[in-house]
């Protein structure tokens, strides 16, 4: 008991290492840090971690520094969701002012906070990932004058429902030695939801139908025959779920008067099956 006790620990120790050196403030080795994302996963694996107090860059770096921070995450991954298997291209961007460094790691989940896909990298100056391909994070040549990072992001080949991507970032300036520092940073998140799986085979597609399409106030969801109930979800272009409701033969109508005029994706999905169409909104 007393040997497996010894044994928990080192494993409890190894992460904390790992983080410490892998840290910002003493550069970027050959593996992206692992767990600072600010995700859920990164958050409840923080708190299995002795000594850990954050998932995220708050971790090693303060947040004290004004620099008017921000990050963001663009994809050409549709909002309404992913293909099995497709491989897609994803941005990360910080934005700050009088900051001369900057960092960050992107991971993804699903609602139940497992990896989701794998990260793959052409850049090897200025990004790599950790050896699963569940992070990708800058390098230290990354880190002085560059603000953008692009990177690849391969779909499951299993539906894993919808998936979310966490970017942490941070910015900074070297010291009056000339060193990276972890004081008078400031950290910054953003994260970019998908809806589930698009490329699916025949026999878990929902055909359903919706009419009017343009729409103004409000659209009608016809199930296919065999179907009673659905749920049903609208998502924005961004990925961000605007609207949900469950469906059924007897109500099947989806008020629409909240969304602005636009382009949209209506996921419809029961316990077996799933359909996206896009809604104009007029």
């Amino acid at each position: 008991m007393i040997k497996k006790l010894h044994i928990y620990i080192i494993l409890s120790i190894i992460p904390i290492l790992t983080i410490i050196l892998m840290s910002f403030s003493s550069g970027i080795p050959s593996q992206a840090q692992s767990g600072v994302t600010g995700s859920p996963g990164d958050e409840a694996a923080a708190l299995t971690v002795i000594g850990l107090t954050s998932g995220s860059c708050l971790s090693c770096h303060d947040n004290l520094g004004n620099f008017n921070a921000s990050v963001s995450i663009s994809s050409n991954i549709p909002a309404g969701g992913y293909e099995l298997g497709k491989t897609y291209q994803v941005v990360v961007t910080s934005s700050s002012f009088g900051a001369n460094e900057r960092g960050f790691e992107i991971t993804a989940e699903n609602n139940a906070t497992d990896k989701v896909g794998v990260f793959s990298i052409s850049d090897n100056t200025n990004t790599l990932t950790d050896s699963f391909g569940y992070f990708v994070s800058q390098t230290l040549a990354g880190s002085e004058g560059v603000n953008s990072w692009g990177f690849d992001w391969t779909a499951p080949n299993t539906d894993k429902g919808n998936i979310t991507f966490y970017a942490a970032a941070v910015v900074g300036n070297k010291d009056s030695n000339g060193d990276t520092t972890t004081t008078n940073t400031q950290v910054s998140f953003d994260t970019l939801s998908i809806g589930g799986v698009l490329g699916i085979n025949e026999s878990q597609l929902l055909n359903f139908n919706m009419f009017p399409n343009p729409s103004n106030n409000q659209a009608t969801l016809q199930l296919p025959s065999g179907i009673n109930n659905a749920k049903v979800k609208i998502f924005d272009y961004l990925g961000k779920t605007l609207l949900e409701k469950n469906i059924s033969s007897l109500d099947k109508t989806i008020d629409l008067s909240d969304l602005t005029s636009g382009i949209y994706f209506v996921r419809v999905q029961n316990d077996t099956k799933v359909g996206t169409k896009k809604l104009i909104i007029r």
